[in-house]
């Protein structure tokens, strides 16, 4: 059986739980929510403001309700620059690789996009852990006439017999300036078995 581990800066990311609460650290979704707004201001030398943790603990647990009930993944992520605003967000899904390998990398990083308003910019795109795969930066429109932009990357362990996809999506702008931290994010990425130290 394989499992995904992420090493990941603490400053920038924090992992949603998903399910029961029953073998975690934390009594409840309450008890998590408040304990990652303080951890999350502490990184960034926030002083610890009662208000602010109740409003930073309410948008986590909100994200993290949203993101269960839709189901689109196995893990998702939030990314902050900053605890007062918006965080983006990246989704891993992962499963038993099927089909041949390029056709199936490049159906997971959206190489063909009949929803961009540009063509995909695909590039290879290589961890320790998880070797080549591909990388890709599609762009589409949204109802306000906005732009957001998609980021992808697949990739296939053959040691493992495993697809992986990390995909994420969000303003032109503050997408195109994180892509360094989600890049990094990803090359943290690693597949292990049972036998596998971390």
């Amino acid at each position: 059986m394989s499992w995904v581990h992420v090493d990941f800066d603490n400053r920038h990311w924090v992992p949603l739980p998903r399910g029961a609460w029953d073998d975690r650290p934390w009594d409840d979704e309450e008890d998590w929510a408040e304990s990652e707004a303080v951890v999350l201001m502490a990184y960034h030398g926030l002083p610890e403001k009662r208000k602010e943790v109740k409003r930073l603990s309410k948008l986590l647990a909100s994200y993290r309700q949203v993101f269960e009930e839709m189901n689109i993944s196995r893990e998702s992520y939030l990314y902050f620059t900053d605890p007062a605003a918006e965080p983006l967000s990246i989704h891993l899904w992962y499963g038993p690789a099927e089909g041949e390998r390029e056709a199936a990398l490049r159906t997971y990083a959206r190489v063909e996009s009949p929803d961009a308003i540009l063509p995909p910019q695909v590039e290879e795109f290589t961890t320790e852990s998880l070797g080549a795969g591909l990388h890709s930066r599609t762009h589409v429109q949204l109802e306000d006439q906005s732009v957001a932009m998609n980021l992808w990357y697949a990739f296939r362990s053959e040691d493992h017999g495993v697809d992986l996809i990390a995909s994420s999506s969000g303003d032109l702008g503050k997408l195109s300036a994180a892509e360094p931290d989600f890049n990094e994010f990803v090359e943290g990425i690693r597949l292990l078995d049972d036998e596998s130290e971390l």
